[in-house]
């Protein structure tokens, strides 16, 4: 999952790399098809999974893309979603919340495993989180 403008970049320029391999590849002559046939496609299902990944960045930007917590494994992607769909950097959100923007990283970068429940409640205030309340029986 795409997490900021940087990674935003980097996929993008990583697609275009990719995409650049596919050309020269088509350009071997001396490569057996079948062989050329798997090197392509295996080039194209990372172009095809970037560009999702890009697809869903953008999504999120706008404000298109619905964001649901299904149960509490959720949890991170939902944070690192709000944020995104807020249009918040990872900056914006470390100066609310008083810490620096590598430890908002940090946190992302990791799912948000190390992070302490008050913590958490705040980056969860910080981005005004709402989820509909589960009853449990």
């Amino acid at each position: 999952m795409i997490q900021n403008e940087h990674q935003y970049k980097v996929t993008k320029g990583e697609i275009d790399k990719l995409q650049q391999v596919i050309d020269k590849l088509q350009e071997q002559s001396n490569m057996p098809p079948s062989q050329l046939a798997a090197m392509q496609n295996s080039f194209q299902t990372q172009i095809d999974r970037m560009q999702m990944e890009i697809q869903e960045y953008e999504d999120l930007k706008v404000g298109k893309v619905e964001i649901t917590m299904g149960s509490i494994e959720d949890l991170p992607k939902v944070l690192i979603q709000k944020r995104i769909s807020l249009g918040m950097t990872q900056k914006e959100l470390a100066t609310k919340l008083g810490i620096k923007e590598q430890m908002v990283q940090r946190y992302e970068a990791s799912g948000y495993e190390s992070i302490g429940l008050g913590r958490l409640m705040e980056v969860w205030n910080a981005l005004s989180v709402s989820i509909p309340m589960m009853t449990v029986s």
